[in-house]
């Protein structure tokens, strides 16, 4: 653990170091420079998973959004939110014994990152930073739920049963991490929006094996 934590020490450190040192020419003199101190970012995807992890969790979704403030042009700093639903192997729900199982992670992480432009409408970025993270594994057996259902003709609810899964055990797990990766921006209009793609790695550490993933998100970011 202080050997992780020396490392994110590490990664913030040159980050920093690099991004308020950036030369001017990461940002070619003929482009226009729109500059805003605030920063929002908001997107969705796909996350692989990897090492271990991808031996006991499938391949799932992400949906993320932060915010942060930019110190320069070149270099600012995101507080992020994250979401990722993951799919459960049968193996591991054969395991445990039960009908279904699924799982998620979420986090929130605290991200340096350096932007470049290589023309007026495409740039490129760095991002990593540490997190602390929340893993969930919910052990399922189908059910069903009785609702309301409103019927507009007889103008009244009528009570129906519908497919549902109940929650029968939860494995949990906690711990700190780091992530780190890139992406590639494109601006809209004449404004400050760009949409973003981006592939960033993900270190969990999580006992008695680290989690590992790799979220790929497309978004939008102002």
């Amino acid at each position: 653990m202080l050997k992780t934590l020396r490392f994110i020490s590490l990664i913030i450190a040159v980050l920093m170091l690099f991004g308020l040192q950036a030369p001017a020419q990461s940002f070619p003199q003929n482009l226009p420079r729109s500059f805003h101190r605030l920063n929002l970012d908001f997107g969705g995807g796909v996350t692989p998973t990897l090492g271990v992890t991808g031996n006991n969790l499938n391949t799932g979704w992400n949906i993320t959004g932060g915010g942060g403030y930019n110190f320069t042009k070149q270099f600012g700093v995101i507080g992020q939110f994250m979401w990722d639903g993951l799919g459960v192997p049968n193996s591991v729900i054969q395991m445990f014994g039960t009908p279904g199982a699924n799982a998620h992670i979420w986090g929130f992480t605290l991200n340096p990152r350096i932007r470049f432009l290589t023309s007026h409408r495409l740039g490129f970025y760095i991002i990593g930073g540490p997190g602390y993270y929340h893993r969930v594994l919910n052990l399922t057996r189908p059910t069903t739920q009785l609702t309301d259902v409103y019927c507009p003709f007889f103008g009244y609810l009528v009570p129906t049963e519908i497919p549902s899964n109940q929650v029968i055990g939860t494995v949990e797990k906690v711990g700190w991490g780091w992530n780190a990766g890139g992406g590639i921006t494109y601006k809209l209009g004449s404004g400050a929006t760009r949409l973003f793609v981006e592939a960033r790695y993900h270190q969990i550490s999580t006992s008695p094996r680290k989690t590992e993933i790799l979220p790929i998100t497309f978004g939008i970011r102002w």
